[in-house]
């Protein structure tokens, strides 16, 4: 029992530490701070996510869909993208996309992450 809490604590610890280096290269913004950030920058490249079941029902203009549920697709589809990018992502309410960011970052990417996702996005009004 005890050798499993401090195994617990060590990889609790390892992996804090390994967060702090990833998520430097994670922004978090409003909806309304993303939408600036996304008309402003020139190395834009939008992605939804979501599944394309919740795509097809709405999506924030331009946005290209990788589904982070689908793992290895994405996996894959990250491993295609560019470091000379920004990534602008979203999911539904922003769990996904953080998992997603996370991947993401790993990789070496610039992520840039919409805080409450695609619901705070249609509740800011935006299009």
């Amino acid at each position: 029992m005890i050798k499993r809490f401090f195994y617990i604590v060590l990889c609790f610890i390892l992996f804090s530490c390994a967060g702090k280096t990833v998520k430097s290269t994670i922004t978090f913004l409003s909806p309304e701070e993303y939408a600036k950030a996304l008309e402003e920058d020139s190395t834009a490249f939008l992605i939804d996510v979501r599944t394309p079941e919740e795509y097809a029902q709405g999506h924030i203009e331009g946005a290209v869909l990788m589904n982070v549920m689908d793992e290895d697709k994405f996996a894959d589809g990250i491993d295609s993208l560019s470091s000379e990018h920004t990534y602008y992502i979203y999911c539904r309410s922003g769990r996904r996309s953080q998992s997603a960011a996370l991947q993401m970052a790993q990789k070496g990417l610039k992520v840039i992450d919409l805080q409450g996702g695609y619901n705070a996005w249609q509740k800011a009004e935006k299009k």
